[in-house]
């Protein structure tokens, strides 16, 4: 019989199955088991319709092709958008309305150069790698790469074919960018005009930080943006614009839109059976809140980290009109606070709020669709509150040191 010296049988460090390990594995199942439903799904759809899913993009592509014909005009309309989508097949699975503004028509007008399928894998392809790649830059430890591909936003984003990944990409290279390069984080900020409502809380960020650079960037950039779509499509696409978004108001609030696919407080309450006057006042509220939250935090923290999970949170409580699959950007204050909670240590309670807002995206979106609870609204007040707390211990910290220097 055999034993082991004493003090290999001690030592951490040999010992094969470790905390990392564990985490890597956990992570690795995580990812195999996400990657195998997505690409089930994919083979499904391409058998049964042609198409590879990803509906949601069905809408970009066939807003595209309307563009591409002459008729840009008619991506606001639902009846014409669903007869573009039936070329592709008599049974195709009925494709959203178009609610973007002239915008983000324009950056995907190129879409129409391709057949459906090649468009899908090429969009969710790029902007996929575009975003792993920026979080990557965010929490570059190695050993974190897996739980970034296994992160559940980015499979439902691909899943339904949606832009989630391009916006939070810009948004994450705005605030990589905003201490070193002020002119090229407007523009990034600019850019997210094509969806404006993700945007909302830039301006106030900015002007409670005074970054008025950036500011005057952002601003520049989304006006000319703006100004040249208009200039493609016509001034008569602002007036149609305007209608669809009052259309998309009465979709989401009488539930056409489906509430359980929508991470706001509004939809929440509906799906709780509030009456819609009760749920926009909640909503509003609710808004409020955020808004003062990310002008307090980004007038007194500095941390890059703590202004990003404050506005990312906030800007998701500011709407109604707010999808599971935009959780994707919570991957941006998801890396950029553990990047600094691997360096400094957690607060306490802040790991289990990161891992809840981790799962969210997937766990968000069965919970609602299955018992009709509203997760989101928790996750993003929790997030704030994280935010709330490092601004506060940052002050504290910036408080002893004049003291400490006194004392000397």
């Amino acid at each position: 019989m055999t034993t082991q010296p004493a003090s290999l049988a001690r030592d951490p460090g040999r010992r094969w199955l470790n905390a990392s390990r564990v985490s890597a594995y956990f992570a690795t199942v995580l990812l195999a088991f996400q990657g195998f439903g997505f690409f089930f799904n994919a083979w499904h759809s391409w058998t049964e319709y042609g198409h590879p899913g990803g509906w949601d993009f069905l809408t970009f592509w066939t807003a595209s092709r309307l563009t591409l014909d002459g008729t840009p005009l008619h991506a606001y309309s639902w009846p014409a958008i669903e007869l573009a989508a039936r070329q592709l097949s008599p049974n195709i699975v009925r494709p959203g309305p178009w609610f973007y503004p002239p915008n983000f028509l324009l950056l995907v007008r190129p879409l129409a150069w391709l057949s459906a399928p090649m468009a899908y894998a090429l969009f969710i392809g790029l902007s996929s790698a575009l975003f792993v790649f920026l979080i990557r830059r965010a929490l570059p430890m190695r050993h974190m790469l897996v739980w970034i591909l296994a992160f559940p936003g980015l499979w439902l984003n691909a899943a339904q074919g949606q832009n989630a990944c391009l916006t939070a990409s810009l948004a994450l290279a705005a605030f990589l960018s905003m201490r070193s390069r002020p002119v090229l984080a407007g523009i990034f900020i600019g850019l997210l005009s094509i969806k404006p409502h993700l945007a909302i809380l830039f301006p106030v960020a900015l002007a409670c930080a005074g970054m008025w650079t950036t500011f005057i960037a952002a601003a520049v950039t989304a006006t000319l943006f703006t100004a040249i779509s208009i200039g493609v499509f016509g001034l008569d696409i602002v007036p149609i614009f305007l209608h669809g978004l009052h259309e998309a108001n009465g979709y989401i609030a009488s539930g056409v839109l489906p509430w359980d696919q929508t991470a706001s407080l509004f939809a929440t309450l509906r799906m709780a059976h509030v009456a819609v006057g009760a749920a926009y006042a909640a909503q509003a509220c609710q808004a409020f809140v955020a808004l003062c939250a990310v002008a307090w935090v980004w007038r007194n923290a500095k941390a890059l980290e703590v202004r990003a999970t404050a506005l990312v949170a906030a800007t998701f409580m500011m709407s109604p009109y707010i999808y599971n699959y935009d959780a994707v950007w919570l991957g941006v204050p998801l890396a950029l606070i553990a990047a600094r909670a691997l360096r400094d240590g957690w607060l306490r309670g802040e790991l289990a709020i990161l891992g809840v807002a981790w799962l969210y995206p997937q766990m968000g979106d069965l919970l609602a669709k299955h018992y009709g609870i509203g997760l989101g609204p928790l996750v993003f007040a929790s997030l704030i509150v994280v935010a709330i707390r490092r601004t506060r211990l940052e002050a504290g910290a910036v408080a002893v040191d004049p003291a400490m220097d006194r004392a000397r």
